[in-house]
């Protein structure tokens, strides 16, 4: 995981963030292979990402990279890597009315569906994302690491 000195002190959770993140594959029964990278970026940084690998000039809160053929040089075992645009998941928890920890897991979970081939380029598709990453952070809350909740 990197980044994380860039999230306010409350959301820097990492441990809740993998459980976020292993949640999503064990409940679709993924055999991924290999490491997961989950990186928290500034906003320059997620527009360029942006711009050089997907064309797309605007805002995102989260993309997601799978190396299924090209696996990074010197990282053989790489599954995938998720970026999360801090300043935008800042701004959608504000908006949603929840923490940026819980906005943090819900991007995490959102970008290992990606990652497992779900899309939301559809309202279909979109629901049904949107339907697990509210499973994800049921799970979680459910068993909150030392009696904690997960919002912040």
């Amino acid at each position: 995981m990197r980044g994380l000195s860039l999230l306010p002190a409350a959301a820097r959770r990492r441990g809740l963030i993998e459980r976020a993140v292993r949640w999503t594959l064990d409940s679709e029964k993924s055999k991924a292979d290999g490491e997961l990278v989950v990186a928290f970026v500034g906003r320059r940084r997620m527009l360029e990402l942006n711009r050089r690998f997907l064309g797309h000039d605007h805002d995102t809160d989260v993309i997601a990279f799978r190396y299924e053929d090209f696996p990074p040089l010197g990282a053989e075992t790489a599954f995938g890597d998720v970026f999360i645009c801090v300043e935008q998941a800042r701004a959608q928890a504000r908006r949603l009315g929840h923490g940026v920890l819980t906005e943090c897991l819900t991007l995490a979970a959102h970008g290992t569906l990606h990652l497992l081939g779900y899309d939301d380029d559809t309202a279909r598709g979109k629901a049904r994302m949107f339907r697990k990453q509210r499973l994800c952070l049921k799970a979680l809350s459910a068993r909150p690491k030392a009696g904690r909740p997960i919002s912040n």
